[in-house]
């Protein structure tokens, strides 16, 4: 691996030297984010709405991708971390027809989708979301080949080239929006062209570099053997189960949010997911190396670094997020101004509150889900995710009927945050110590 990366040498410095790309990346695709939804913003309230309402669906899609590229990036980095490059070709091999496959099943559900927004209290703008709902499902092969890819080549310690793709797609999405809504009056429908035309750079330039041979890692199904698939999907399937579960949460928060505020209450919930996207971008990227990082490290038995490389980057990813959201609680108004919210100005004052302390516990829930992922034990994670999960939409019901105007999910978000984080933390604490002198294996019986 002589032209990337070497994380088992020096794991902190090659941390930074890793991250440091991921870091650009989330900034920008956070502030992206940011900008996409002010434009979607500037249509009208029931387009926003909509698209709020949709954004569950959306998140699954992008997940399915994802998941099985961490799925792969894990189990890739503990080969690669061994030295066994015949199983790391297998591996992707593997992610690639896991991804064809999924892409078909979204494709097919298309046909299920208006009930589907039935079920999720769309049925006001059905019209709209179905409009921007469906070309993204029907070119769902997009976006999880681009999460994919992006997530294998990270194995190799590869980041720049993830991150200046990435970055080329926001750019060319923010210009497409305002021209394909606007301009040519797309409206919602405008949105969905926006960011498929432009995240098919990035999926087709990355299978392009792994068919012309530029990766270090071969592409080629003479390498295939059935059996590692198994392994991926280890990692892979809690990841996706994890990201599912909090869709079926937001769904579950937005219907209340309808019934105690009304479309404000979607709005304001949906305003505050883009602002906490740009609060724990350095999160996302500390998250995003974890995985490379820690999967090599296990792969060569360096089981004292990791738990050394895990303090040392949660302290920083808690003080980060600390001075981060202090400093949003004194702009906070500004910012929602930017997208048309400015009726709900106590609504307001309580969000970035309460946010000073769920997204410091969040950094800790965070880290150690993706120490798990580099360690091929994210099974641990979605045990979690689902007692989370249940925690929070019991007291958000509990609280229901006490604390109107969406103050109990606050409080219901607040409360679990906490609670897990600590959990969190108490748990990663365990698996190093018992397993810190044992000699961690992956199996390999059914490559």
């Amino acid at each position: 691996m002589s032209k990337n990366i070497d994380f088992i040498s020096n794991p902190k410095e090659s941390f930074w030297k890793f991250t440091t790309p991921l870091l650009l990346l989330t900034l920008f695709e956070a502030g992206y984010s940011f900008v996409d939804v002010f434009w979607v913003s500037q249509m009208n309230a029931e387009s926003f709405f909509a698209i709020g309402v949709a954004i569950p669906l959306v998140t699954l899609i992008i997940s399915f991708g994802k998941s099985i590229g961490i799925g792969t990036n894990s189990i890739m980095s503990r080969e690669l971390g061994e030295n066994d490059f015949k199983d790391t070709y297998n591996s992707i091999l593997h992610g690639i027809v896991s991804c064809i496959i999924i892409g078909i099943l979204i494709i097919l559900s298309t046909f299920f989708l208006d009930d589907i927004l039935t079920f999720m209290g769309a049925t006001s703008s059905m019209e709209l979301s179905m409009q921007y709902l469906l070309p993204i499902f029907y070119c769902s092969f997009i976006f999880i080949f681009a999460n994919f890819f992006a997530s294998t080549l990270q194995a190799e310690g590869n980041s720049k080239l993830p991150t200046i793709l990435l970055i080329l797609t926001n750019v060319l999405n923010l210009i497409l929006d305002p021209i394909f809504i606007f301009v040519l009056g797309w409206g919602v429908s405008g949105v969905s062209y926006a960011t498929i035309l432009s995240s098919a750079i990035t999926a087709f330039y990355l299978l392009y570099w792994y068919l012309s041979g530029k990766s270090e890692v071969v592409l080629n199904f003479k390498f295939f053997k059935i059996g590692i698939v198994y392994d991926i999907f280890i990692v892979a399937i809690p990841n996706f189960l994890t990201d599912s579960l909090w869709c079926v949460t937001m769904l579950f928060f937005n219907k209340l949010l309808i019934e105690q505020l009304g479309q404000i209450g979607i709005l304001l919930y949906s305003t505050a997911s883009r602002i906490e996207s740009i609060l724990i971008s350095p999160q996302k990227a500390f998250g995003r190396a974890l995985v490379s990082v820690c999967g090599h490290l296990y792969g060569a038995n360096r089981f004292d670094e990791l738990e050394d490389l895990y303090h040392y980057i949660l302290k920083i990813a808690i003080l980060i997020a600390i001075i981060t959201t202090v400093a949003f609680f004194f702009i906070r108004d500004y910012g929602f101004a930017l997208f048309s919210i400015t009726s709900a100005p106590i609504s307001v004052f309580y969000i970035a509150l309460a946010g000073i302390i769920i997204i410091p516990f969040n950094e800790i829930s965070v880290i150690s889900e993706k120490m798990l992922d580099g360690m091929g034990k994210s099974y641990h994670s979605l045990v979690l995710t689902i007692g989370i999960i249940i925690y929070e939409i019991g007291i958000a019901s509990l609280l229901a009927p006490i604390f109107k105007q969406g103050v109990c999910v606050l409080l219901a978000i607040l409360i679990g945050e906490v609670t897990f984080g600590i959990i969190y933390y108490i748990l990663l604490k365990y698996i190093f110590k018992k397993h810190g002198h044992e000699m961690p294996l992956i199996n390999h019986n059914n490559s």
